[in-house]
């Protein structure tokens, strides 16, 4: 089974981009929906209200991830602290999800995951997709999709500093400003590149977070 992990700033694309390549007979993986399971663990609800604040559990139990975000992002340390809480479950459970793909025999997985570079999962990959687009346009996406303040918007964005290192390092780029007819072209450009990558590399050569 192909893994493919595909990488890139909040709101650039990642999640259209892995959908439209799935539609070829593979499986998509959104690791933020992962973290929203990992925040529905116990032991990570525990470790996360000791460190950030009992107001940062709701109702139900689980954290409120709005309330946890407004503490966390802009600020570089309680990020990497909430990372190395959250990074280690959603790891166990990426490979738990992809296991039940290899026995169901999925030709390949792609793994929408901004953070795959940055965090060392346990996980390889034959190839590294980064999808782009101006910090404008990520922007006004993200306060149309999550109705979010001007303030809010911007601490996201500052939140991922990396953004240039993880396209450098990537195998592929797809910029998705533009029509769906646009990208759409673009994505099969890419697919048919990932497939000539395939025969030459017999395979992959199994890309991991360095």
């Amino acid at each position: 089974m192909r893994l493919y992990a595909v990488v890139g700033g909040i709101a650039a694309g990642k999640s259209t981009v892995s959908r439209m390549l799935a539609r070829r007979g593979g499986r998509v993986v959104d690791l933020d929906r992962l973290g929203h399971q990992a925040l529905g663990s116990p032991r990570v609800v525990r470790q996360l209200s000791a460190r950030f604040g009992a107001d940062i559990v709701g109702a139900a139990g689980g954290i409120d991830r709005r309330r946890l975000g407004r503490k966390v992002f802009g600020h570089p340390r309680r990020l990497r602290a909430l990372n190395a809480i959250v990074h280690p479950e959603i790891g166990r459970l990426l490979r738990q999800r992809l296991r039940r793909y290899a026995r169901a025999r999925v030709p390949f997985v792609l793994i929408d995951a901004a953070l795959f570079l940055d965090a060392d999962l346990g996980v390889k990959v034959d190839a590294v997709i980064a999808v782009t687009a101006p910090r404008d346009v990520r922007r006004e996406r993200l306060r149309a999709r999550d109705g979010l303040s001007a303030a809010e918007c911007a601490a996201r964005l500052r939140s991922q500093p990396r953004l240039g290192v993880w396209t450098r390092r990537a195998d592929v780029r797809i910029d998705t400003r533009g029509s769906l007819p646009e990208l759409e072209a673009r994505v099969e450009e890419v697919w048919r590149r990932l497939q000539r990558r395939r025969r030459r590399d017999g395979g992959g050569s199994g890309w991991r977070r360095k």
